[in-house]
């Protein structure tokens, strides 16, 4: 029944056409999404283009290794969604083009929120390499910790960001589950593979695509987000904790159904007297190797007998400004060094795996604790 049905939907999205997606794809915004519920036809939008880089079965790459070279002339289906995806957040480029025109945002992003059902909603552009969509509401505190000790903000906004491309790559293997009862080890690469799938197939699974984000583009943005926190003093100045760094916020204001402010990612927040205060006490805990876990998974009991530098980062934390953050400034120090120590080496979590290196002695941890203290001015 399952075969029958799925093959019975693409016969049917198969005999509409491309033309039926034609006005779908007129009417895709000009710019990235800034609302939840137009995130649906947006990525609907960005499977067109998808499909116009597999317009004819020369364009159709039948043999899938699951790496996309940027100067590729012919697509897999996921190599296809993957450009698309990656042209989506900025100005159009040929696939000659993607490795060196990834959207780069301003360093200064303007961020403009607008009364939602769970506060405030909007967008602030292109940010690392996504397109994310915020929804905060104010907040009494923050809860990952005091950034100053002699400095209380005068007021807290938190809650999530979502990618509005994120539906896109999710949605997708899901539609080859729909069109066929094989299991699949790789869902998009082996449906590309299979000798059995023609070209008409694939025009028929990117049209069987957009119409499942037309339809659950927006509830799937809670299937993946990252929590946000903004804290702001006098003049509307303040702080944005994100996961991928803290920056500094300018031009804060709230005003009516509207919320307005400035973001600068040129440079991160940097480490303050309160940072080196927690990397002073992460310090402290390595009296020896008896101390030091060896073996870091980033999961860090506070009962614990041993310790990580992740570990003892989060504990220092915790002590000293009563909240934990993995991105505050005392920890991108560590790592900005970890990076200058480590290069040459492909670590997938740089604290983690510089922590686990059989080649890091004890000495190399507390010496690296003492340069980042050293750095803090």
């Amino acid at each position: 029944m399952r075969v029958h049905t799925g093959m019975l939907m693409l016969a049917t999205v198969t005999s509409v056409g491309l033309s039926a997606y034609a006005q779908l794809s007129q009417t895709r915004p000009a710019s990235p999404p800034a609302t939840k519920a137009a995130v649906g036809s947006w990525d609907a939008g960005i499977v067109q283009r998808a499909a116009t880089l597999v317009a004819s079965p020369a364009q159709w790459n039948r043999a899938d290794t699951g790496s996309c070279p940027a100067a590729a002339r012919t697509f897999s289906i996921s190599c296809a969604l993957q450009a698309a995806v990656e042209e989506a957040a900025g100005p159009r480029a040929d696939s000659q083009d993607r490795a060196t025109t990834r959207n780069q945002p301003p360093a200064r992003s303007d961020c403009r929120l607008h009364a939602a059902e769970k506060g405030q909603e909007g967008s602030c552009g292109p940010l690392f390499d996504e397109v994310p969509i915020f929804t905060i509401s104010r907040v009494k505190a923050i809860t990952s910790g005091i950034w100053q000790r002699d400095l209380q903000p005068g007021e807290v906004w938190a809650g999530t960001m979502t990618d509005a491309e994120y539906p896109v790559m999710y949605e997708a293997p899901l539609v080859v589950q729909f069109v066929t009862a094989k299991k699949y080890a790789t869902p998009l690469v082996d449906y590309n593979n299979d000798p059995t799938t023609t070209f008409a197939d694939v025009q028929a699974f990117f049209r069987a695509l957009q119409d499942r984000l037309v339809k659950n583009g927006t509830s799937d943005l809670d299937q993946s987000f990252d929590a946000v926190e903004i804290e702001i003093y006098t003049g509307g100045a303040g702080v944005i904790r994100t996961y991928a760094g803290w920056f500094p916020v300018s031009g804060f204001a709230a005003r009516d159904s509207t919320l307005q402010f400035q973001m600068d990612t040129a440079q991160e927040v940097p480490p303050n007297s309160l940072d080196r205060e927690i990397l002073q006490h992460a310090a402290a805990i390595f009296t020896s190797d008896a101390v030091w876990n060896r073996a870091d998974n980033r999961k860090c009991a506070p009962a614990a007998a041993t310790w990580s530098i992740y570990c003892a980062e989060e504990r220092a934390s915790n002590e000293v400004t009563g909240g934990f953050h993995h991105r505050r400034p005392a920890m991108e120090l560590v790592r900005q060094i970890v990076d200058g120590r480590s290069q040459g080496k492909s670590y997938s979590h740089r604290l983690m795996d510089y922590n686990n290196d059989p080649s890091t002695r004890l000495e190399d941890v507390r010496s690296l604790f003492a340069e980042a203290i050293a750095r803090i001015k």
